[in-house]
């Protein structure tokens, strides 16, 4: 398998979308800025600035008062509470993600639900010869990798089906689940155990047991996982592993206010 390192260069940025956070960081910088300060800090032509600013407005990512003054937005308000959320809940399971990783000898990562996506917040390395191709920041699907069910399993009801209408369905391996109906009979047994596997469901060859952290109220905010090859992860290995995974998801919610 391939190491993050390996893998190509990122592609350049867009213009489009590098206009649109210069005009956020001008704003930012002077709140209360007009239009044609921002057109003329930007260096944008006036049909441009106008475009890029009318979305950003209609994103919510921006926002003009009566007298034509520029402020951020709500949304980057929002955005910005659920980032500092996830690098807290980063920074409190580094450690425990870590002594996880040597006790089970396995990569183990930390994940979340952002928006209809399962995405990676950490990573920890085992001392094996065999590295799993993941890295932070990765997508991973939500119906099909144990992370992803750990975090749908104890969404309400209507949440999850919410979520579940913008999934792209794709049959990864044999035995991967293979609509809604089959996911929400088996996240029930998730919620019943408490954890959840992936048994070669989103890549051949690849076993994954997670289990769901807790903030203070009692919401899954994230989960933890550990990940290796089917020499590494013997399904009966499973229990054991799960046993591990789980203790340390209760450690790291408790570090988290959560009782």
């Amino acid at each position: 398998m391939t190491s993050p390192s390996d893998m190509p260069p990122p592609p350049l940025l867009v213009p489009a979308l590098a206009k649109a956070m210069s005009i956020i960081d001008i704003v930012a910088r002077e709140p209360g800025i007009t239009f044609s300060q921002i057109q003329k800090n930007s260096g944008l032509a006036k049909s441009s600035t106008h475009q890029l600013i009318s979305s950003l407005c209609q994103l919510g990512l921006l926002q003009v008062s009566t007298d034509g003054k520029h402020m951020l937005g709500l949304r980057l308000f929002e955005l910005g509470s659920i980032a500092a959320s996830q690098r807290i809940v980063e920074r409190e399971a580094l450690p425990y993600l870590r002594a996880l990783t040597n006790d089970v000898q396995l990569t183990c990562h930390l994940g979340v639900l952002e928006g209809h996506e399962a995405v990676y917040l950490a990573k920890v390395d085992g001392n094996l010869p065999i590295k799993v191709n993941t890295w932070v920041g990765k997508r991973v699907s939500l119906y099909s990798s144990s992370l992803g069910k750990a975090l749908l399993a104890w969404l309400p009801e209507l949440q999850l089906d919410q979520v579940l209408t913008h999934v792209d369905w794709r049959i990864n391996t044999p035995n991967t689940l293979p609509d809604a109906r089959a996911l929400k009979e088996h996240l029930a047994l998730v919620r019943s155990r408490g954890w959840a596997t992936d048994d070669e469901e989103d890549v051949p060859n690849i076993r994954c047991v997670s289990a769901p952290i807790r903030d203070m109220r009692g919401n899954v905010i994230a989960a933890i996982s550990a990940v290796g090859t089917i020499l590494q992860i013997d399904v009966e290995r499973f229990p054991e592993l799960a046993a591990q995974v789980c203790a340390t998801a209760e450690k790291i919610s408790t570090a988290l206010g959560h009782r």
